[in-house]
């Protein structure tokens, strides 16, 4: 059967899922129509994106296989994203950028110019590419429409679909993201006039994919493979990608690579033996590792009803010409799997003591000291993540990105054993101020922040002393990689309606975790009469 053919196969039957719903099906078992689907979606927009970075098609091409890869990888970053064609976008921008960096590189040591297609329209070409730029410094929720609505030509009805927000959120966040990017390409002597964004990405966003591109993905070419690895060391940082890289560098597809993600520390194949005319010795047995990739879904009670989308009213509201259609809702059920966004999960130790502190030897060595991460969170129609689960020790910046003034109004969850730090603060974030926290020392519960101005807007931040946490995509879906093997409780948390099971449920569920390299927990149903208050 012809490659395009059996590719139009694979997708068929998943036009209807949602991006999101695809990625928690190829995470759970590597499977091939979701992928398939998901590169026929965004192929071209990514395409456009290396197209635009690097001018020469063929290394454009091996960009998009760098790119596809990386999803191949890391398809829980992808979902922890508020979509995957911005998540994607962002890894393009990074994976054209290196592709154009290491062949520079390459022909200044060949000491030859490699020959590359002409650029009819050089000027133009020149502002495609500091669109691009300044398109992917604006905060993710201006970037998002546009990437939706111009990049990847979505109507503005199907990109509110796609982002799950209302129609007028939508419009009013995309002519926001048009006037900051318009603001910031005039400070570097291009303008945005009119028609001129949709225009400007015209000639690489709408060409034809080459049709060998949409099977290629699943076979990377050696330079694809090397793009991706320096794209996963650009995005999880040295420590944590070292082994990723190395299988990068030895794998073979994109698709079924494996049947779970390897932990960290995943120990080296064998060596092949050589054909020496000697009897081969006898395999030895795999020792299973210890680090456990943990999923599953948290999903809203069958028996309930889903909340009614709740919005702001215009006429009650200060700035009403900003906040006007904006969401207020704090639960968000995806209507397909009736999976929970924004509820937080964690692993805690198996004990009745709800102080207990995660055992810092069981944490995998390479997560032991954390990566002190800075998390952002951007002031737009409400705090974006409104929900965040951070370890100790790492920053959030809020950052206001909007016409309107914000206050940030931070009180910091207790904390853990009597620790006297405290990480509240009250500030007012005028037009494009940004606040930094001090590193956030652990809690026993979360931390709440409001904007008192706004007083509809608030959210959630939850500090644990170690890794093992996760906050829920759209679709309710979860993933905690690298856990240890053994016995443990789960604890379920979301803002609205508390703790999964109750007052109880702050001490968590007993699960078992075997050392077989995933752990699949299926649905598990937020109940708890939390909902009715």
């Amino acid at each position: 059967m012809p490659r395009l053919t059996l590719f139009a196969k694979l997708t068929a039957g998943a036009a209807a899922e949602s991006d999101h719903a695809l990625l928690a099906r190829f995470a759970a078992d590597r499977d091939e129509a979701a992928f398939a689907a998901l590169v026929g979606r965004h192929a071209r927009m990514v395409y456009g994106v290396c197209r635009r970075a690097v001018r020469d098609a063929q290394l454009a091409e091996d960009a998009v296989q760098a790119v596809f890869l990386v999803l191949s990888r890391s398809p829980e970053r992808a979902a922890s994203a508020a979509s995957v064609g911005g998540w994607l976008f962002g890894i393009a921008r990074r994976v054209g950028l290196t592709a154009r960096r290491h062949e520079e590189r390459r022909k200044r040591l060949a000491g030859v110019e490699r020959p590359t297609e002409a650029a009819p329209a050089a000027d133009f070409d020149d502002l495609s590419r500091v669109l691009d730029e300044e398109l992917a410094q604006l905060p993710e929720p201006y970037r998002e429409p546009l990437v939706a609505c111009f990049l990847e030509e979505r109507t503005q009805d199907e990109a509110a679909r796609h982002l799950g927000w209302s129609l007028s959120t939508l419009r009013r966040r995309l002519e926001h993201g048009k006037e900051l990017l318009r603001v910031r390409l005039t400070r570097r002597g291009a303008t945005l006039a009119g028609g001129l964004l949709a225009g400007a990405v015209a000639p690489s966003a709408r060409a034809a994919v080459p049709a060998r591109l949409l099977t290629s993905v699943t076979e990377p070419s050696a330079r694809a493979k090397s793009l991706a690895a320096a794209a996963v060391r650009a995005t999880l940082g040295a420590k944590l990608a070292v082994a990723t890289v190395a299988l990068l560098a030895v794998a073979g597809v994109g698709i079924g690579l494996t049947n779970s993600e390897p932990p960290v520390d995943a120990p080296a194949q064998a060596p092949h033996a050589r054909h020496t005319g000697e009897a081969a010795p006898a395999p030895r047995a795999v020792e299973r590792s210890p680090w456990v990739t943990v999923t599953g879904r948290v999903v809203f009670p069958q028996e309930r009803d889903v909340p009614s989308p709740q919005f702001v009213a215009a006429e009650d509201v200060k700035d009403r010409e900003f906040f006007a259609g904006a969401s207020t809702g704090d639960v968000r059920v995806d209507p397909a799997t009736r999976g929970l966004a924004n509820a937080v999960v964690w692993l805690r130790p198996d004990s009745d003591d709800p102080k207990a502190a995660f055992p810092r030897d069981r944490v995998h060595p390479a997560l032991v000291d954390g990566p002190g991460e800075h998390r952002v969170v951007a002031s737009a129609d409400g705090f974006l993540p409104r929900v965040l689960a951070v370890r100790a020790g790492d920053r959030v910046t809020f950052g206001n990105f909007t016409p309107v003034p914000f206050n940030v109004n931070y009180h910091a969850g207790a904390p853990l054993d009597g620790d006297p730090t405290d990480a509240s603060f009250n500030v007012l974030l005028p037009t494009g101020a940004t606040h930094t926290t001090r590193p956030l020392p652990t809690a026993r519960w979360c931390g709440s922040v409001r904007d008192n101005i706004h007083p509809w807007v608030h959210g959630s931040v939850w500090v644990f002393d170690h890794p093992y946490s996760a906050v829920t995509a759209a679709d309710g879906s979860f993933r905690i990689p690298n856990a240890p093997a053994g016995a443990w409780r789960l604890v379920v948390w979301h803002e609205r309606a508390g703790y999964r099971t109750g007052a109880a449920g702050r001490l968590g569920e007993r699960v078992v975790i075997a050392a077989d390299g995933t752990l699949d927990l299926g649905s598990l149903v937020h109940a708890t009469r939390g909902w009715d208050d």
